[in-house]
């Protein structure tokens, strides 16, 4: 299977998400992703990762990979995007709610294909 474009709607709600800067509130982070958000990102702030995740996910042909994942329960797209002038691979669940998400990955990509590759 190759990428596919996310939805839109999926895009438009985490990116209002993100632009909250709701950290602990509407977006859990979960240990792994910080440790290695921190690790990659020379220790920037999360607030910066947002931006870059949201000026990515506003593209009209932002494209990834839906992920199956049992909990929590949501809708989650695995995806590159660019940061610090770097390439990081992003994995975020939308919660059913539409009103939380879950990073699960915000890192430095480690791999040149997404797992639907």
């Amino acid at each position: 299977m190759a990428q596919i474009e996310i939805p839109e709607m999926w895009r438009q709600t985490v990116c209002a998400i993100l632009a909250t800067e709701g950290t602990g509130t509407l977006i859990r982070w979960t240990i792994d992703a910080e440790n290695r958000y921190k690790a990659g990102s020379g220790f920037a702030w999360k607030y910066e990762v947002y931006e870059a995740i949201r000026d990515f996910l506003s593209a009209s042909a932002a494209t990834g990979c839906p992920i199956d994942l049992d909990n929590p329960p949501g809708e989650t797209y695995e995806f590159l995007f660019p940061f610090q002038n770097r390439r990081f691979y992003g994995k975020i669940l939308l919660r059913n709610d539409r009103k939380r998400i879950v990073v699960f990955s915000a890192h430095l990509a480690q791999f040149t294909n997404l797992s639907c590759e």
